[in-house]
């Protein structure tokens, strides 16, 4: 091997932000329709919300791990914190082994390190997504009882986060609000491992709260069908303000004729029929909280849409 060469060729290079299998519910035959920069195209499933190598394990200096701990991690309670400071020296582990391992070494060795490097974050999120496809299964039949089982909703809450958290929207949405860099730190470089911390800290919250929030879902009964995009789940009280939300209303559609909602116990939304009008502006508002993929099931219905989405 040269001096400097990265093994990869086995590694997985398109990593995926948003499940495939979520995905499904608006494609046919591993198809779907997209709208990317006011254009309409019909990829195959493995090409869309994904970036090359997205997982890809990064080092971080010193200053910027203690940003991590100092501003996000010793503001949790334990146990959580020793968990999240866990996670945080696993997703270093690999990298800083690398540094210290000479390229001369077992050329094995060295490609099973690579590999991990650059897919076992990937390996990680999957196991996560085959968690939350047995809840979006559950709901698609019209079950929410799992909500009421508190190990199934401190399961289904985490899973629900880290789906949040953990994409391109929500990694350039950091850096378009602090900045490439901050504090001498490489904001990109961060997120990787700074969104699972805030997901495990943003799904604890939501679990010791869970009695305040109600898990509803809606019926599409009209001629317009709920679109997702690579931002598939957001909150409609944080929406283009430039400030921290104060509430929180999660939107989750499940397919063009079903949503779920976590809403506050005493929210009135969500308790009546859906029209063409409302599904409209929900879509909208799919589309004002993507990176820059949306997609459905109707060519025709994003035909429609395709000035609104290159105005946003």
């Amino acid at each position: 091997m040269q001096s400097g060469q990265v093994l990869v060729a086995k590694t997985k290079k398109n990593q995926h932000y948003v499940a495939r299998a979520y995905l499904r519910a608006w494609s046919e035959e591993e198809r779907i329709y997209c709208l990317r920069e006011g254009k309409l195209f019909r990829p195959n499933l493995t090409g869309v919300a994904c970036e090359r190598y997205f997982y890809r394990l990064q080092d971080l200096t010193p200053e910027e791990v203690r940003l991590i701990e100092k501003g996000f991690i010793e503001r949790t309670s334990e146990p959580l914190r020793t968990l999240q400071k866990n996670f945080l020296s696993l997703h270093l582990a690999g990298p800083r082994l690398r540094k210290e391992v000479p390229n001369n070494a077992d050329p094995t060795f060295l490609s099973t390190l690579e590999r991990i490097i650059a897919e076992g974050y990937e390996d990680f999120h999957q196991k996560i997504e085959d968690s939350l496809l047995v809840f979006l299964r559950k709901m698609l039949a019209g079950e929410t009882d799992f909500y009421s089982d508190a190990r199934q909703a401190a399961e289904f809450l985490y899973d629900l986060c880290v789906q949040f958290t953990r994409t391109k929207q929500v990694r350039e949405a950091a850096v378009a609000q602090i900045g490439a860099e901050f504090r001498g730190c490489d904001v990109r470089r961060m997120m990787g491992a700074l969104s699972h911390v805030l997901a495990m800290s943003f799904g604890q919250s939501l679990y010791a709260d869970r009695d305040k929030f109600k898990l509803l879902l809606v019926d599409n009964n009209t001629r317009t069908p709920f679109i997702t995009a690579d931002q598939p789940i957001i909150n409609l009280q944080g929406i283009h303000t430039g400030k921290p939300p104060e509430k929180l209303e999660f939107f989750y559609p499940l397919s063009p004729t079903r949503a779920m909602f976590l809403l506050e116990a005493s929210s009135k939304r969500g308790e009546f029929a859906l029209s063409d009008v409302s599904v409209n502006s929900y879509n909208m508002t799919m589309i004002q909280n993507s990176f820059e993929q949306v997609f459905s099931d109707s060519q025709e219905y994003l035909d429609s849409i395709k000035g609104v989405v290159r105005r946003t």
